[in-house]
C-alpha cells in the first residue's frame, strides 16, 4: 500500500505499522467469532432446557372448573373442565429466562370463587423438569412437577 506526502510523492507504508492494520482485522474477526458465539450459545441453552408443559386438571366433586392462564406474551385462552379433564400447553421460555406465566381458576355457582396464581416462572436450573400440573380440588389448588410424587396443597379457595 502506498501513502501521500504533503509532498506528492508516494512511498512505502513503513512495516512497523502492519501491525496496527492486522490489529485492527484481528478485533473485527474476534467480534464475528464473539457474535457467532453468542448465538451459538443462546441455541444450545435453549435446547437444553426444551419445551416446558403446564398443565390444569379438574379434580373437584361434580363441578366444573374456568381456567384462564397467560404470560405477558400468550394467552392460552378461556377453558371450562369439567370432572377429570385437563389443559396442556406447550412452550418455550424467551431466551433471557423470563418467562411468568399466570393462571386464574373458578369454581362454584357462576363461577363466583377465583384463585389466581403464579403457575410457571423460569429458573436456571435444568433439574426443575419440564412438567407443571396445577389440580383443583374441593379445598384447594394443588401442584407436582412428577408424576410419581403426590401434590402438595399451595392455594386455598376464598369462602364463599
Amino acid at each position: 500500500m502506498y501513502i501521500s506526502t504533503h509532498h506528492g510523492e508516494k512511498n512505502e507504508r513503513p512495516e512497523r505499522f502492519d501491525h496496527i492494520v492486522s490489529s485492527k482485522k484481528k478485533k473485527k474477526n474476534n467480534m464475528k467469532n464473539l457474535f457467532i458465539f453468542v448465538i451459538l450459545l443462546s441455541v444450545c441453552i435453549r435446547n437444553t432446557f426444551g419445551i416446558s408443559t403446564l398443565l390444569v386438571k379438574n379434580e373437584l366433586n361434580n363441578k366444573v372448573l374456568g381456567v384462564r392462564c397467560r404470560s405477558k406474551d400468550d394467552n392460552l385462552g378461556d377453558h371450562i373442565l369439567r370432572v377429570g379433564q385437563m389443559t396442556k400447553n406447550n412452550f418455550d421460555d424467551n431466551v433471557w429466562r423470563r418467562t411468568l406465566f399466570w393462571c386464574n381458576l373458578w369454581k362454584g355457582p357462576d363461577f363466583k370463587l377465583h384463585v389466581a396464581f403464579d403457575a410457571y416462572r423460569s429458573q436456571w436450573k435444568a433439574d426443575i423438569g419440564p412438567r407443571y400440573l396445577w389440580i383443583a380440588r374441593e379445598d384447594g389448588i394443588y401442584y407436582t412437577q412428577h408424576p410419581e410424587t403426590p401434590p402438595k396443597k399451595k392455594y386455598d379457595w376464598p369462602k364463599a
